[in-house]
């Protein structure tokens, strides 16, 4: 387990004493004082037959998330040396994965397709995933930069203002996703992400698009992975409990999106019951999971009192060890010009009115925004 160096504005952000409590794990990977927790998932032997039932399988799962988090009380010491076993806990959650690809229920759309058998939902992938960058970014939250990002083809959303509809969404229907993005297996993903721990990065930042449609992608890869480097959960966190139940134990820090009010979500991003959704695979990760947990706020204009004000009512009283991100970076881009209300930038007063209430209600967000 090697040291690695901080960038200076994240060395800045851990001079920060609610910081350095909120991600005490995650910075202990850092430094090579503790295990990431996928590693030690691979050191949990679990025995099971590929002709199981689902249900079968299922239960195992749960039975194996107990024993995890017993295994989490353990000394770090002891953690260290725990060896990979042949059969593991990720094993049985990658075998999962791929049963729920044949009736696709990995986000809430639950298109229920068969990816396996190459037909494609409203994500438009089959079961292969495909990557259209990964490099170094200094362009993160403080204390995760550099950030090993991987970005992936593809969204489960449809929003009309996103940034990166390149990728997510514009060539959908349009362009073969081979002409712009690459095929990546499990064994190539892992790959991927030793390069980018050789290069610096302080974690593995699964993105895109989103990473959700490639979730037994990335599960296989923790395979093949050696490297004690914190796996990072970059989404807009759409995925059903059932998905969800099969990364909570491996993903060491989470990084969603809290965009909306579930009106205006579905208006913008055509998702149905997203503040519930969202809301309650908040409260699992935070409680059930690592718990380091930096939240995406997008301010957006004229969405001060229907979304922003809500959303972190919300986060203080049922997700309070959260620390959250107050972007103030959204811009008109792709269909967003059609929709008056959202074309434009939000105001300096109305950033300022959003960070106010956050204050109000005692949110932690100035170190990472």
């Amino acid at each position: 387990m090697s040291f690695r160096l901080l960038h200076p504005d994240s060395f800045n952000a851990w001079k920060n004493e609610d910081i350095l409590r909120r991600f005490s794990k995650y910075k202990g990977i850092i430094d090579g004082t503790h295990v990431a927790r996928y590693l030690l998932a691979k050191s949990l032997e679990c025995e099971f037959n590929s002709n199981d039932s689902l249900e079968k399988l299922k239960n195992l799962l749960k039975k194996k998330s107990i024993e995890f988090n017993e295994l989490l009380k353990e000394d770090t010491e002891v953690l260290k040396k725990r060896e990979v076993k042949a059969n593991s806990y990720v094993n049985l959650a990658e075998h999962i994965a791929y049963k729920y690809l044949t009736n696709c229920s990995f986000c809430e759309r639950k298109c229920g397709i068969n990816r396996i058998q190459n037909e494609k939902g409203f994500c438009f992938l089959t079961k292969d995933s495909y990557v259209s960058s990964a490099f170094l970014h200094m362009g993160e939250e403080s204390v995760l930069v550099p950030s090993g990002t991987i970005f992936f083809q593809g969204c489960n959303f449809g929003c009309l203002f996103c940034q990166n509809y390149d990728i997510s969404q514009s060539w959908k229907g349009k362009r073969a996703i081979e002409d712009i993005a690459q095929k990546i297996d499990d064994r190539g993903l892992a790959r991927l992400a030793k390069m980018l721990v050789e290069k610096g990065a302080l974690n593995i930042n699964y993105v895109g698009g989103d990473p959700i449609p490639n979730l037994h992608t990335i599960i296989g890869s923790l395979k093949y992975q050696e490297s004690n480097i914190c796996q990072l959960w970059n989404s807009n966190f759409y995925l059903t409990n059932e998905a969800l139940s099969l990364i909570i134990d491996f993903i060491d820090f989470w990084l969603p999106d809290f965009k909306f009010s579930s009106k205006c979500a579905k208006i913008y991003s055509n998702v149905d019951n997203y503040f519930e959704v969202i809301t309650r695979n908040l409260k699992r990760i935070h409680d059930e999971g690592s718990g380091e947990i930096i939240i995406r706020h997008l301010v957006m204009p004229n969405h001060i009192e229907c979304c922003s004000k809500p959303i972190l009512d919300y986060i203080a009283k049922e997700v309070p060890k959260c620390v959250v991100n107050i972007m103030g970076q959204y811009r008109p881009q792709y269909k967003a010009h059609d929709y008056e209300e959202i074309n434009r930038r939000p105001t300096s007063e109305e950033i300022q009115e959003v960070k106010n209430h956050a204050d109000q209600l005692g949110i932690l967000y100035k170190p990472v925004s």
